[in-house]
């Protein structure tokens, strides 16, 4: 009876186990599989997108402007005098993890009239530190616009509207090659070729507060 049980119950036995050893490794090698593609495309956080991006240089990290401007609190701006300004301002803030913000400001007056337009923008930066290029890529952004002609206010006067497709990427994206981090006045500055010989000068600053 002993012999007749083993005869019954080994062969099943026999075939379950590599069955059973074939579905374990199976499954391990899925959920390897899942944890590689998630290590390869981390989340980022919301309002920044999923467009390219890399790990920022230690000596970009921080925030760089071209121009500057006497705004005191973008984020509270109300179009009211602020003292001088340039005519344009552009500052970007960039994080180690390859997060960037865009801040701008345009203003432009006539004899009756002061365009005045507040933009920001956020997404990912790829910077390639041998081959010296840096790409920005918009994901999200809004901006304010004030356009002041004598004493009446247009509609939309002080809206903060956002940007549209068109404005943001895959549409839109900017480009700041050949760059180089130079000792210009004392002050540590980006400095962008922009053509014709001329240069594009982003002075390390303090990022505007919310």
């Amino acid at each position: 009876m002993k012999t007749n049980k083993t005869k019954i119950y080994s062969g099943p036995i026999r075939l379950f186990l590599p069955i059973l050893l074939l579905s374990i490794t199976i499954l391990t090698g899925t959920a390897y599989g899942c944890k590689e593609t998630e290590a390869e495309s981390p989340d980022i956080e919301e309002g920044y997108g999923n467009h390219p991006r890399s790990t920022v240089p230690d000596e970009l990290v921080g925030y760089w402007i071209a121009g500057v401007s006497s705004i005191s609190n973008f984020w509270d701006y109300n179009g009211t005098y602020q003292g001088p300004a340039n005519e344009i301002a552009l500052g970007y803030m960039l994080y180690k993890d390859g997060r960037v913000k865009e801040y701008f400001y345009y203003t432009s007056t006539s004899t009756y009239c002061r365009t005045q337009v507040l933009g920001y923008k956020q997404g990912t930066v790829k910077i390639d530190k041998e081959a010296k290029t840096f790409d920005v890529y918009y994901a999200s952004g809004h901006y304010r616009s004030f356009n002041t002609c004598g004493s009446a206010n247009p509609p939309g006067f002080g809206e903060t509207k956002q940007y549209t497709s068109a404005e943001l990427s895959p549409a839109k994206k900017t480009n700041l090659n050949n760059w180089t981090i130079q000792l210009v006045n004392n002050k540590q500055t980006l400095v962008v070729p922009i053509g014709d010989g001329e240069v594009q000068y982003y002075v390390k600053s303090t990022e505007p507060q919310k």
